[in-house]
């Protein structure tokens, strides 16, 4: 990974116009991998790049334009979600179609094109799944916390005079591993030629699911395997709490009392789960355990819940008991197991900026249009102890 350069060696963008000519003019492709490797040198995106190096010029934009929204309007590519300016998508594509070096700005674009145009939902998203998500400049390390030995360690009220309990954050030898995910999709000359970047949307959207989908697979893997600081998630099978709840579960369904058991089990330790990750077998499940199931008297067990006191709102999305348990979709959980965690305390993302700078350049170099959406991510864990595999096949 290279290493980033301060943003106090961030120098001012030319006057906008003056870009936009360079990027029109004859020497445009050197130019717009110039824009593209200065982007990156900083850890950013073109188009914060240009917004961040250009913030000198929004004060005197027309229409509050910021500086990356007056560069495509000279460019005569399309900004915001208005078309009545005389800025079509046609002539986008006639732009980056005829000056090459403009299209250091095509990931840009065609991500606002497919927010503008599309509302896509993604089934599989990541973000139910981490605590928090951040850029990173350089590789980093994996870490650990270590609790001191006070003898207060598991009180809130500390003694006149006593030690404060507290938790040290150590660093290890091991990096985080990073993953490349995303695809692309490369356009002939005679397409691009002839179509404008509005038929781009459709196939935008499935690189951007796919994507998406990749990073719930390594995010869930990491959940399940621990990163390298921490090791692999503890197991539990339903069956262990047959005595408890005086209830024979049966296999590969999820029962109720077990489930409900399991929580408290885990509230108890101090670990309690407020998120569940599962997989659509594992989801169909969980729509039968609170909707359709049977139960005494011909009622489903949402039923029995409600009349013995237990809230159940928002089927089957949320429980309100003594926390609301959240389930996420993840083709890449286990079959027959559900993974029980507490989001705001158990998994990191990690971002590596500007990852994407080495595919604009070939897009800018090729007579073809190149699509390319990647994203280097790592995870890893900031507790070791907030998740456990709760195994319902037996």
């Amino acid at each position: 990974m290279t290493q980033v350069r301060p943003f106090s060696e961030l120098k001012d963008l030319p006057k906008i116009e003056v870009l936009a000519a360079s990027l029109k003019g004859d020497n445009g492709a050197e130019e717009g991998i110039k824009l593209a490797r200065e982007a990156g040198s900083f850890g950013l995106s073109v188009k914060d790049y240009v917004i961040l190096a250009g913030h000198k010029q929004s004060e005197h934009a027309k229409d509050g334009l910021n500086p990356y929204e007056q560069l495509l309007l000279n460019l005569n590519l399309p900004i915001r979600n208005d078309f009545e300016r005389g800025v079509y998508l046609q002539a986008a594509g006639e732009t980056f179609q005829t000056y090459s070096g403009t299209r250091a700005l095509f990931p840009e674009v065609i991500d606002d094109v497919v927010r503008w145009a599309s509302r896509q939902t993604q089934i599989e998203q990541v973000a139910p799944l981490v605590a928090n998500s951040r850029s990173i400049a350089g590789a980093e390390l994996l870490s650990t916390v270590v609790s001191d030995d006070s003898a207060a360690r598991d009180t809130f009220t500390i003694s006149e005079g006593a030690n404060i309990p507290v938790q040290s954050i150590r660093t290890t030898q091991q990096s985080v591993k990073i993953w490349k995910h995303g695809s692309a999709i490369r356009t002939t000359y005679e397409f691009s030629r002839r179509a404008s970047i509005d038929l781009m949307i459709p196939y935008a959207n499935r690189v951007a699911r796919q994507l998406e989908m990749s990073k719930v697979a390594a995010a869930t893997s990491v959940l399940i395997n621990g990163d390298g600081a921490y090791g692999a998630a503890s197991t539990v099978a339903q069956s262990t709490y047959n005595t408890p709840t005086t209830v024979t579960a049966t296999a590969n369904t999820i029962s109720w009392p077990h489930f409900l058991y399991w929580l408290v089990q885990r509230a108890k330790l101090g670990t309690p789960i407020d998120t569940v990750a599962m997989n659509y077998d594992g989801w169909f499940q969980w729509m039968m355990m609170f909707g359709t199931q049977s139960a005494n008297a011909g009622n489903t067990a949402a039923e029995n819940l409600k009349n013995v006191g237990v809230s159940i709102q928002n089927l089957p999305a949320a429980i309100n008991l003594v926390l609301n348990i959240k389930p996420v979709l993840s083709s890449a959980v286990a079959a027959g197991t559900l993974v029980g965690f507490s989001q705001g305390d158990t998994l990191e993302e990690l971002v590596e900026a500007g990852s994407n700078i080495q595919e604009t350049e070939r897009a800018i170099r090729n007579q073809t249009m190149t699509m390319v959406k990647t994203e280097n991510t790592g995870y890893k864990l900031v507790y070791g102890d907030t998740r456990q595999i709760y195994n319902f096949a037996g």
